[in-house]
């Protein structure tokens, strides 16, 4: 079995693989550095084609970028190839920038769409030193928080989440459904929003307009402003 080159170059060979993304050859004959020659001429590798006693068995396109070499028993030497599309490093930058586009466009989901997808969101440590607006949300120790200051916020290291900063960040609330039968916890600053319940000191409240921003106020406070109590 041999494989003839695009330049009609040909060396014998023991095995070809074609695996999902990448293509392995197995030969005989050949040490690792003549190997590494002949499979990083990308001129060569654009098309190969493997014949076994003069028939064709396979003709391969593409496989241009050299990966690496490799040592099996009885001084079997194998070389990985890949396509410029799937070679691994162009994989993980592909991967980085679907992720970094899905976390942009995830900042536009509600609350409640946020929260069934709340991995894709960045962690606060490595939003340490960026200016968001208002809104952005983050996780930090697996909880889902947003940024509710005005436009323009710094995100700084000794302003944890959870530890006197409840004027910066807001816990976006997973446990409770917001429903009469569970509603949501008020303990101040939330933003409440229209058509959920609320309790504090074992009263439910319906909210029938958001607030937008968060508040402050006992909720009886904000009875025929906000709320309304739930019978």
């Amino acid at each position: 079995m041999k494989i003839i080159f695009n330049d009609a170059t040909e060396i014998n060979v023991q095995q070809v693989t074609e695996h999902e993304g990448y293509l392995c050859v197995k030969t005989i004959g050949n040490t690792p550095e003549q190997l590494k020659v002949l499979f990083m001429d990308e001129t060569k590798t654009a098309h190969m084609t493997v014949q076994e006693r003069g028939k064709s068995l396979n003709v391969y396109e593409g496989y241009t970028k050299f990966y690496r070499t490799e040592e099996y028993t009885g001084k079997i030497y194998g070389v990985t190839m890949y396509k410029p599309e799937t070679l691994p490093g162009v994989q993980i930058e592909l991967q980085q920038a679907a992720i970094a586009v899905a976390q942009i466009q995830a900042q536009s989901l509600t609350d409640d769409q946020a929260l069934t997808v709340k991995a894709i969101y960045p962690q606060w440590e490595n939003v340490i030193g960026r200016t968001v607006d208002q809104g952005f949300k983050f996780l930090y120790d697996n909880v889902l928080y947003k940024t509710i200051q005005p436009d323009g916020l710094l995100i700084q290291e000794q302003y944890v989440p959870g530890e006197g900063t409840e004027s910066l960040y807001a816990v976006i609330n997973e446990t409770n459904a917001g429903t009469l039968e569970d509603p949501i916890p008020y303990s101040g600053n939330m933003a409440l929003e229209n058509g959920k319940y609320y309790s504090q000191g074992g009263v439910v409240y319906l909210c029938n307009r958001d607030t937008e921003i968060p508040v402050y106020q006992d909720l009886d406070d904000l009875v025929n402003l906000y709320v309304i109590i739930a019978e």
